[in-house]
């Protein structure tokens, strides 16, 4: 049975403020072999933990044979995610 990929819509604000929530609900989403894509087209602001959250996340999925998709990053992320070192932790599509 093939499983669809998961998909979740990032708010316009992630910061350190909303890390453990965003932490618990990444974790309770299903492993599975299909990417796990997170539009990040709405993203206006994103500091370092949330990054770090992200990364983390990102090797963890790794290990499970599936991979961490940012969709359509706004631009506010992509400078964000640059100028602290991620931008080729992470795999980015457009929608």
């Amino acid at each position: 049975m093939e499983q669809s990929p998961i998909i979740m819509e990032l708010g316009e604000k992630i910061d350190i403020t909303a890390i453990a929530t965003l932490k618990t609900t990444l974790t309770q989403l299903p492993i599975n072999a299909e990417p796990q894509l997170l539009d990040a087209r709405h993203v206006t602001h994103i500091d370092s933990a949330s990054c770090q959250l992200f990364y983390a996340y990102a090797q963890h999925l790794a290990i499970h044979n599936t991979t961490l998709v940012f969709l359509s990053p706004s631009d506010k992320f992509m400078a964000v995610v640059k100028a602290l070192g991620f931008e080729t932790d992470f795999n980015y599509a457009s929608m």
